[in-house]
């Protein structure tokens, strides 16, 4: 269902073929500074042979604006290019390519409040998800959690039917089916939403924005604008798909081939790692290849002297940890170690010895990153990576861990901290260039072959750097706590939950723009308050969604039904990739139903949220048709035999926050 466009009246009508989308009466927006007074540049525009151009330059300072409309796939795509004809320079607040002003209509089936907004979060660790019409979406309670969670500049307007979505978005009408895909094509260099806001029956606000932050464009120069795509059709997840797809090629993404399988030291230990407890999960991992063969061990937070002084090992390691990477790779892995490279703590070397290297607030203080109650007292501060200085000293870290000491997977955490506001050496660089040019200085210094994990981090200035990224908060050996159910909004931070969820919200991106992390799977039974149930749901997510697989335990105090675990995960995983369907990402909070594809099987997975046992059915032939002649099948996790009605999986009850998976050969 493509859509159609024309320039009416000085602005953009787009519709698709049956009416039951259409965005009418929109134009572009720019919003900017010239000696410091604000200004807005709102064009009439006028048709071309290839898209529109503003009908006259902004008669005050020399704004002129040219867009091109092309079809790419399922999408339309606006590029835009702004061009500064005056004498003087302007500094670029925002542009929006399209924008909703009162006499125009945004229409998706029938009235507005049947929307379902999807609501992309700003980092690794924002909560994602779908929003009714009227629903909120609220930001973490406190600043101290939302600078850690959330995009501090730009925050949630917090009030009922009113959404700002990450890079891009989808919003279907649950009543008529019908939806529409927004969202620009390069979130490298600025970050830019799609803002929406529903009053009533109808959308009063939309609008597309890159924020430029200050940006200057002097006379005699243009920047071209993100290009933004714009799709219909009637099943969301396929669309976001496919704007991951595109986006991705744009942005020139890695992707490697293979999910690697891990272990990393952080769900089992904490920052209470040692020597001696990294080298008996080495030896504990030779003895469980013939069950499960781990491409890389990684060791995590707690063996530097100190946030920032990454090269200098605290009295735990006292042989330092070149040696510890020669007997991982001895033993046959990869070896793995993580780092917080934008960051630095009162108190470490870096932060006496160059208390220039870091951004600024407008009281021209060092920028407040992050207080971890696990580093002891003492905040963390964010290092500004336009420095040419810091660009260097990130270069000798990350070449020392890879060339010298032989890390080839380096789990970068923290990487929100380079993009955070404030006063920076480079004044003409946006906050995703900043973040962008440290994460540059990174893979220049690890070279092509260095597995680079993204976490913490604002997604779009790491495309086409990292090869895997967080895409969800963290897990914990818990399914929530009063923390993450209260402050956290039930969406945002640490708890099993709220990974599992984000896991299904953004399932669409992996191999688009990159491997997709969902964070580690613990398969002890003890020091966790994970039921049996949630470690199911928890496993079902990650294998389903063909993620990193990541080990987090005491691999030598594996019991055999822990064992077992191992075993029975990666039956399900199998040996080909799955490719993920969320059918109900519009309509559920968490989505309750995952359909999966392989060479070698078909899944449907039911999952409960719910705090209570509940009765759920999924027509599975719907999306699996090769399943509708099937009268039963067997059920992965129990065993038991599941019957089925042309198509129809019934299952009665399922336990809380527990998943029932069907696995069928494909079709």
């Amino acid at each position: 269902m493509g859509l159609t466009y024309e320039i009416r009246n000085g602005r953009f009508f787009f519709w698709a073929e049956d009416g039951a989308v259409a965005l009418e009466g929109l134009r572009p927006v720019v919003r900017y500074r010239l000696a410091n007074n604000p200004a807005v540049f709102r064009p009439y525009l006028e048709r071309t042979a290839s898209g529109a151009r503003s009908a006259t330059e902004d008669q005050e300072h020399g704004l002129s604006l040219d867009i091109q409309v092309e079809r790419q796939g399922e999408f339309l795509v606006l590029r835009t290019r702004l061009c500064n004809c005056g004498r003087a320079p302007v500094f670029l607040d925002s542009v929006a390519p399209l924008w909703l002003p009162d006499f125009g209509e945004v229409i998706i089936g029938d009235a507005a409040e049947h929307w379902s907004v999807f609501r992309n979060g700003y980092q690794s660790w924002t909560g994602t998800r779908s929003f009714r019409a009227q629903d909120a979406d609220p930001d973490p309670l406190s600043s101290l959690l939302q600078v850690g969670l959330i995009d501090i500049a730009r925050p949630s307007p917090g009030v009922a039917g009113h959404f700002r979505s990450d890079l891009f978005t989808a919003i279907q009408n649950l009543h008529t089916q019908d939806a529409l895909c927004a969202g620009f094509l390069d979130g490298r260099f600025a970050f830019a939403d799609i803002e929406v806001a529903i009053t009533g029956q109808r959308c009063g606000r939309w609008v597309a924005t890159v924020h430029y932050e200050g940006k200057p464009l002097e006379p005699g120069t243009h920047i071209d604008v993100p290009p933004l795509g714009l799709a219909a059709g009637s099943c969301p997840y396929a669309l976001l798909e496919a704007f991951a797809e595109l986006s991705g090629r744009h942005m020139q993404a890695r992707v490697p081939t293979k999910s690697p399988v891990g272990w990393c030291s952080w769900y089992e230990y904490f920052t209470a790692i040692d020597d001696a407890a990294i080298r008996e999960n080495i030896s504990a991992a030779k003895s469980l290849r013939p069950i499960v063969s781990f491409d890389y061990l990684q060791i995590d937070d707690g063996y530097q002297a100190a946030i920032g002084d990454w090269l200098e090992a605290n009295e735990k390691f006292p042989h330092g940890l070149a040696d510890l990477a020669a007997d991982i790779r001895a033993a046959g892995f990869a070896a793995g170690v993580w780092l917080a490279p934008f960051i630095a703590k009162r108190g470490s070397r870096l932060w006496a010895e160059h208390p220039h290297w870091f951004v600024r607030n407008e009281e021209g203080a060092p920028r407040f990153a992050l207080w971890n109650p696990l580093w002891g007292w003492g905040s963390c501060y964010a290092l500004d990576t336009t420095h040419p200085e810091v660009l260097e000293w990130v270069g000798t870290v990350i070449d020392t861990f890879v060339r010298k000491w032989g890390f080839t997977v380096l789990k970068l955490d923290f990487l929100y901290a380079a993009a955070l506001p404030g006063k920076r050496f480079d004044e003409s660089a946006t906050r995703a260039e900043a973040l962008r040019r440290g994460l540059e200085a990174i893979r220049a210094a690890a070279g092509d072959d260095t597995f680079l994990i993204g976490c913490g981090c604002p997604l779009g200035p790491a495309v086409g750097i990292v090869d895997a990224m967080r895409i969800g908060p963290d897990v914990a050996p818990y399914w929530s706590n009063i923390l993450s159910r209260g402050p956290l909004r039930d969406l945002h931070g640490v708890a099993t939950k709220h990974a599992i969820r984000n896991t299904l919200t953004r399932a669409f991106l992996h191999r688009h723009w990159w491997l997709n992390d969902p964070d580690c799977l613990m398969v002890r039974t003890r020091r966790t308050e994970l039921t049996e149930e949630e470690f199911r749901t928890l496993a079902t997510a990650i294998v389903l969604t063909d993620g990193l697989l990541v080990l987090s335990d005491r691999l030598s105090l594996l019991a055999q039904e822990e064992i077992d675990r191992i075993q029975q995960v990666l039956e399900l995983r199998g040996e080909s990739r799955f490719r993920a369907l969320i059918p109900d990402l519009m309509e559920h909070d968490p989505p309750r139903f995952v359909v999966a594809r392989s060479a070698d099987q078909c899944a449907a997975a039911v999952l409960n949220f719910d705090d209570t046992p509940e009765t759920l059915s999924f027509p599975m032939g719907r999306w699996l048709e090769h399943v509708s002649n099937l009268t039963h099948a067997f059920e992965f996790w129990t065993g038991q035999v599941i019957e089925l009605e042309s198509g129809l999986l019934r299952l009665s009850p399922v336990p809380p926050h527990g998943a029932r998976v069907i696995t069928v050969p494909p079709g």
